[in-house]
C-alpha cells in the first residue's frame, strides 16, 4: 500500500465528504460519521489547533478526485479515525490503512509522552473492526449511543417556554451570548475570551449558517439553550451537534423547545431522519431524546491501547 498524502485544499474536503456520504448510504455495518460531524470538527477547533495538517488521504488511482480512504490524526489526545470506501470493508487494504494510522498515532504518543492511543466511532456490532482492534491489543472503553428520529411522522407541537424566544441565532452580533451558553453548558475550563474567539472564528467559516444555529433566548438577551443542525442532502439525514443548555437555565423546557424547532426545520428542509448521539452512561440525556421521539439504534465504542 502506498503512503497517504497530506490534505491539500477544498477539493480534498469534498472528496472526504463524498466518501462519508457513500458510506452512510451503503449501510454495510461500518459506522460513518455524518458530514456535519466532519465540518464541526474542522471548523470549530481550539484556537491554537490546526486540524487540516492532521489529515491524510489515499487517492483512488482509477478515479481522479475520488479517495480510497482518509485518516484523521489528533496530535492532542492522540486519537485516530479512518474511513474507507464501503466496498473495501474488511479488505486487506482497509486493515493496512488502520495499521498505518495506529502506527502513526503510536509515534505521536511516544513523542508527546502520552501513554494511550484511541480510536472512536466504532459500532459495537461491527465484528470486522472489533476483531481488528482486539487482535491489535485494544480494549473497548466508554462509548456513546446513536439515536434516530423518523421525520416522516407528525412532530410534536413546539412548546416555547414563557419569557423566551426560540429562533435563529443572529450570528456575530450575538456571539458573546451564544458562546457563553455553550461555555457554561459544557463546563469549559478555557479562558472565556479564548472560547468566544473560537466561536467567532466558527461563525466566520464557510460552514456556519445562522439559520441552522437555533437558540432559546431570554428577554434580557441571554441564550439559555442551543442546538446546531447539519444536513446530508444525499441521504436525507439531519444531525444535531452540538446541543446544550446553560446550567442557569435548566429544567425550564428550553432544550426541548430548541430540539423541537430543530426537528421542524429538518423536516421542512426535506430530511427524512434526524440523528443525535450522547454518552452511553448518560441516562438523563437518553431519556430526554427518547421523549422527543428518538430511539437508540446502536452503540458506538471507543477503543484504547496503552503504548
Amino acid at each position: 500500500m502506498s503512503e497517504p498524502r497530506p490534505y491539500l485544499d477544498e477539493h480534498d474536503l469534498q472528496a472526504m465528504i463524498d466518501l462519508l456520504t457513500s458510506g452512510r448510504k451503503a449501510g454495510n455495518g461500518t459506522y460513518y460519521i455524518h458530514t456535519g460531524d466532519l465540518r464541526w470538527w474542522l471548523y470549530y477547533p481550539p484556537l491554537e489547533a490546526d486540524f487540516w495538517k492532521d489529515i491524510y488521504l489515499w487517492d483512488d488511482p482509477q478515479q481522479p478526485a475520488r479517495l480510497l480512504g482518509w485518516a484523521f490524526l489528533s496530535t492532542d489526545w492522540v486519537g485516530f479515525d479512518v474511513y474507507v470506501q464501503p466496498e473495501l470493508r474488511g479488505s486487506p487494504l482497509t486493515m493496512n490503512m488502520y495499521t498505518w494510522a495506529e502506527q502513526k498515532a503510536t509515534m505521536i504518543a511516544q513523542e508527546k509522552g502520552k501513554p494511550t492511543i484511541y480510536c472512536l466511532w466504532i459500532r459495537h456490532d461491527d465484528e470486522v473492526m472489533d476483531r481488528y482492534f482486539m487482535e491489535h491489543g485494544f480494549s473497548r472503553k466508554r462509548g456513546m449511543v446513536h439515536l434516530t428520529c423518523n421525520l416522516d411522522n407528525v412532530l410534536q407541537t413546539l412548546d416555547t417556554p414563557v419569557g423566551f424566544d426560540v429562533r435563529s441565532c443572529m450570528g456575530e452580533p450575538e456571539v458573546n451570548a451564544r458562546a457563553r451558553a455553550q461555555y457554561g453548558a459544557f463546563a469549559s475550563l478555557a479562558p472565556f475570551e479564548h472560547y468566544e474567539g473560537r466561536f467567532r472564528s466558527f461563525m466566520r467559516s464557510p460552514v456556519y449558517d445562522r439559520d441552522h444555529d437555533i437558540v432559546a433566548v431570554a428577554q434580557d438577551g441571554q441564550v439559555g439553550a442551543f442546538g446546531i443542525i447539519w444536513l446530508d442532502a444525499e441521504n436525507l439525514v439531519g444531525l444535531f451537534e452540538p446541543v446544550g443548555t446553560h446550567p442557569n437555565f435548566q429544567r425550564k423546557g428550553l432544550g426541548r423547545a430548541v430540539m423541537q424547532e430543530g426537528l421542524r426545520r429538518l423536516q421542512a428542509y426535506g430530511m427524512k431522519q434526524a440523528i443525535v448521539s450522547t454518552y452511553e452512561d448518560n441516562p438523563t440525556a437518553i431519556k430526554f431524546y427518547e421523549s422527543l421521539g428518538f430511539q437508540v439504534v446502536y452503540h458506538l465504542g471507543t477503543y484504547e491501547k496503552d503504548v
